[in-house]
């Protein structure tokens, strides 16, 4: 790996050892720890052959590398592949649900993991929840699990009839999914908000509480135009009758930048929502653009964001911001001289009051990469930006190049710092 390349990884946030990382998964807290698995080919930086890597904090702020959670078996339900799903607490142990597919077939069954006595997870030889046997559904996939006044209940993303969907499912039995109809369409989600919504399929429904409302977030993808997107419902959850339905009040993008995908949420103990989600290599302008080559030199592709914090904004749409603990990353201080930060940091956090315009500069050549009329508190870890303003956040990535180096001007009241790991807390002598 060429010091210009390894430049371009990101020091602190969770990424794969090796290999492609996508989808975050299996997020969640056991035996002390932060726990938060992904998407994870550990052959080569390209997609396919997917496993679920998995790695563990004290802090979400230090992280190691666990062993693999998931594989694929030749010959099984999951020979190819253990697809995207969630970790769940079951009877005092945690299980892990995820989509499983055989070779060649074009949709996924929930399939259930539980853990040996070696702390491993075994994977099963039935499914949970075949694929529907119902005309016009397709790409069923990626379960969640919620519980609601007592009830559990699952949903999948899908498409029907080649518009997203949400199914939804009874699961009492976390092995016995029983299917209820669909919790939410594109077409009845554009009739409640009076605008198109996106996606011949939806995939990686999440399903929170946030505050008063209720937050359904959807991946969407459509494959003619080969855009893709995350939007955040906001509004009801109608349980009165045998099957819930949501009801849309807002929809907004949940981020407005170009390189976030597939996000994880998972209420924590003290009642936040915390969401990850997946940033892949660039695909843009020859600044937010990382090359297959570069890419198979490196031996990596994809990270996970920060993880965030899911709020509403006044105006009850869903944004996210970072979580408190990330303050434990400055480090040392960085100098403005006149409100301008010129740095060769390859991790630094700036905060403004007022404007903000991040920059990639070479002598007197200015690329600007993002900008905001503020206030906004802006991360940087290699090639991975994150803006955040009161009202929505920012993912992209950036590539620096040669003797490129970061610029970020600002406005009002600002401060910058180095981020750093912090060092491993000394034990205390017993």
């Amino acid at each position: 790996m060429t010091a210009d390349l390894d430049r371009h990884a990101p020091r602190w946030h969770v990424r794969a050892p090796h290999g492609w990382l996508n989808d975050p998964n299996g997020v969640g807290r056991w035996d002390g720890r932060w726990h938060v698995m992904y998407q994870w080919n550990p052959h080569a930086p390209v997609w396919g052959d997917i496993h679920w890597g998995h790695a563990s904090s004290p802090d979400l702020l230090r992280w190691d590398h666990e062993p693999t959670a998931l594989a694929p078996r030749p010959g099984t339900i999951d020979a190819g592949g253990a697809w995207s799903g969630v970790a769940v607490h079951d009877d005092g142990d945690v299980v892990l649900l995820y989509s499983a597919v055989r070779d060649r077939e074009p949709s996924a069954g929930v399939a259930v993991a539980r853990r040996g006595p070696d702390g491993s997870w075994v994977q099963p030889d039935r499914l949970a929840a075949p694929h529907p046997d119902a005309p016009g559904v397709v790409d069923v996939r990626d379960p969640f699990v919620l519980t609601v006044d007592g009830r559990r209940l699952g949903v999948q993303g899908a498409g029907v009839d080649c518009r997203g969907a949400v199914l939804v499912y009874d699961v009492a039995d976390l092995d016995d999914w029983r299917p209820l109809g669909t919790l939410l369409t594109a077409d009845e989600a554009a009739s409640q908000t009076g605008g198109d919504q996106r996606g011949h399929v939806w995939e990686c429904p999440q399903l929170v509480r946030v505050g008063d409302a209720w937050v359904l977030l959807v991946s969407w993808l459509e494959r003619d135009s080969e855009r893709f997107g995350v939007t955040a419902f906001t509004g009801r959850l109608d349980v009165s009758g045998e099957a819930p339905r949501f009801v849309v009040e807002r929809a907004a993008p949940l981020d407005a930048g170009p390189d976030l995908y597939a996000p994880q949420a998972y209420v924590a103990d003290d009642g936040r929502v915390l969401v990850w989600g997946w940033s892949w290599e660039g695909r843009g302008d020859a600044h937010a653009e990382r090359p297959e080559h570069e890419v198979a030199a490196a031996g990596w592709a994809g990270v996970l964001t920060c993880p965030r914090e899911l709020a509403l904004t006044p105006a009850g749409t869903a944004v996210t911001r970072p979580v408190a603990e990330l303050a434990g990353l400055r480090g040392g201080a960085l100098p403005l001289a006149d409100g301008v930060l010129d740095t060769d940091e390859p991790s630094f956090r700036v905060a403004a009051a007022g404007a903000v315009v991040v920059s990639l500069v070479d002598g007197a050549h200015e690329v600007r990469v993002w900008a905001s009329d503020g206030p906004a508190e802006v991360l940087v870890d290699g090639s991975l930006l994150e803006a955040f303003e009161p009202a929505r956040s920012t993912t992209l990535r950036a590539y620096p190049r040669g003797g490129q180096r970061w610029r970020v001007r600002t406005s009002g009241d600002a401060e910058a710092h180095v981020l750093r790991v912090p060092a491993e807390e000394p034990s205390t002598p017993v």
